[in-house]
């Protein structure tokens, strides 16, 4: 077989869609722990609240409703805080330094996070390639290509979200790996 590819390929980012559904991933991440964490605090502080009697029978719905509304409250302008400090500038970092490309019998993939990570898989590791789509990718309108290696372990498994045409880069990847593996 005689190889139509280019010996080097840059695989293409939408860093747009990417960043945005990472800072919603990262959101959600921090508003529905500490959202359960203000329900519980507002149910324990609305028992005590009963236990002592501090508040007539009659209003026991509406301590209820502000024990739950306060803390709800209280604990998503935390989680708010805590994604603004923590997780907001993070998503734009990883969404500008993702790049994927093949190099000869090798496929790169690159991410800075709070560590940069470069990585070199040799196409005959690589076992099988797949997309993936979950509710929240599908609303921001990417795919992640998932590819599973050999090696088996916590790294045998490399994904990249946010990869454009994914399904086509998905057939590409699997052609070369095809034409490459014993290079």
């Amino acid at each position: 077989m005689s190889d139509k590819y280019p010996s080097t390929l840059a695989i293409e980012i939408d860093r747009t869609r990417l960043r945005n559904y990472l800072r919603a991933r990262w959101l959600l991440s921090w508003v529905l722990p500490l959202s359960f964490c203000g329900i519980l605090f507002g149910l324990v502080r609305s028992g005590k609240a009963l236990e002592h009697g501090v508040v007539p029978r009659d209003d026991i719905v509406l301590l209820i409703v502000r024990c739950f509304g306060a803390t709800v409250g209280i604990s998503l302008l935390v989680a708010v805080l805590l994604y603004l400090i923590f997780s907001h500038r993070l998503a734009s970092r990883i969404a500008a330094s993702l790049e994927v490309s093949v190099e000869g019998a090798f496929l790169r993939v690159r991410q800075h996070s709070l560590v940069l990570t470069d990585r070199k898989l040799h196409f005959r590791s690589i076992v099988d390639y797949a997309t993936t789509q979950d509710c929240l990718m599908r609303y921001f309108g990417i795919h992640a290509l998932c590819m599973t290696t050999t090696g088996g372990g916590q790294n045998a498994n490399v994904i990249v979200p946010g990869v454009k045409d994914c399904l086509g880069v998905r057939d590409l990847l699997a052609d070369i790996d095809q034409l490459r593996e014993n290079q």
